[in-house]
């Protein structure tokens, strides 16, 4: 009788100890944040931002998803120290996206996006990611270099 309720005892235990988790622990997994677009703008040769010929206040962005695109400069890029301009939306995903870039009263610019969406690596963890597969800047595909889109003014 002992011997039968430490074995029933033992096979609850192992049930217990013995079951495959079904959750994935994502606490160690990095997933890629929202797609950006970074622009280096140049004019007369030079950055526009780091002559101070414009700032952040200057630059708006119009079309469909203007609203929930964030506009930011960041500078320490790679060491260029060049204020770079990023432009992030974190509801792109698979398409294309058409947006107005208004630099100051002097420029404006049309922008086409073309997104695909990639598998994650750990997809149960992160999900699909949106990627910038194409990016035209007045009909035209923009020209990159380290990885930022080169604008210029000229």
């Amino acid at each position: 009788m002992i011997l039968r309720k430490i074995f029933i005892g033992a096979l609850f235990l192992s049930f217990i100890f013995c079951c495959e988790d079904d959750k994935n622990d994502c606490s160690a997994v990095l997933c890629l944040g929202s797609p950006s677009i970074g622009f280096d703008i140049i004019a007369d040769g030079s950055n526009v931002f780091s002559d101070g010929n414009y700032s952040l206040e200057d630059i708006t962005i119009e079309g469909e998803t203007a609203l929930e695109t964030n506009l930011y400069l960041l500078s320490d890029l790679d060491s260029n120290q060049n204020p770079i301009l990023f432009i992030q939306n974190p509801d792109w995903t698979e398409g294309n996206y058409s947006y107005t870039l208004l630099i100051g009263n002097d420029s404006r610019l049309e922008l086409k996006a073309t997104f695909i969406e990639l598998e994650a690596v750990n997809s149960s963890c992160c999900g699909n990611v949106a990627f910038l597969q194409s990016l035209e800047i007045d009909g035209t595909p923009a020209q990159m270099a380290n990885s930022i889109y080169i604008i210029s003014l000229d």
